[in-house]
């Protein structure tokens, strides 16, 4: 059963769960919701549509090999998400395709340099 608020992730306002679209069906058909609202996620700027179209032509196929160029894994792709097109949210340029989870770590960084810098003062601590 879905909570009828959430609270989002860039404003930090708690709103009714219909202002979060839906992202993905978990387990047991669960539907997962995006954790930034609707009109937060309406500022960030979108792929660049002619850019994504020249990346569709080489998109990486279920079953090909890929390695990510960020942590260095290599696999065989199985999933839709396991291997997305990563791309700016500043000005929808395309970076180029990742691995999932480097992904979802970008984002949720925000893309920001300075927070990936400090992460790694962290880590080498």
């Amino acid at each position: 059963m879905e909570c009828s608020v959430k609270i989002c992730r860039d404003c930090k306002i708690e709103k009714p769960i219909d202002d979060f679209e839906k992202n993905q069906v978990g387990k047991d058909n669960r539907v997962i919701r995006r954790p930034v609202c609707k009109e937060c996620r309406s500022v960030k700027v979108k792929i660049n549509p002619k850019q994504k179209k020249e990346y569709d032509l080489v998109k990486i196929k279920i079953g090909e090999h890929f390695e990510c160029p960020i942590c260095g894994d290599s696999f065989i792709r199985k999933f839709k998400n396991d291997v997305v097109l990563d791309h700016s949210h500043f000005d929808g340029s395309v970076r180029g395709f990742v691995c999932g989870n480097c992904n979802t770590g970008l984002g949720r960084f925000k893309d920001n340099v300075d927070t990936l810098k400090r992460a790694i003062e962290w880590l080498n601590k």
